[in-house]
């Protein structure tokens, strides 16, 4: 696999139609998310790295509550501040 670069911040509006179009078009558990987010934020999309992923979902995974919404406020967060955790 190359190595993959990831994208430069992006506008709340970016988050929010990644997120609406997920929220539309997937079903399944919180592991499903995970997949979902995977394929759509770092193979698709290119928002971040798949070291910085795995850690994240790590990360998510170890503190208490649902990892995968845990993960959602997490790449909005990264991606376009608070308001994209928000959005």
């Amino acid at each position: 696999m190359e190595n993959q670069t990831p994208r430069p911040a992006g506008l709340i509006r970016e988050v929010f139609a990644a997120f609406l179009l997920l929220g539309l078009t997937s079903f399944g558990g919180p592991i499903a998310h995970l997949g979902y987010f995977r394929s759509e934020f770092v193979e698709r999309r290119r928002w971040l790295s798949e070291q910085a992923y795995a850690d994240l979902v790590t990360l998510c995974q170890f503190l208490p509550g649902p990892a995968s919404s845990q993960v959602g406020f997490a790449l909005g967060l990264m991606r376009a501040g608070p308001w994209g955790a928000a959005g």
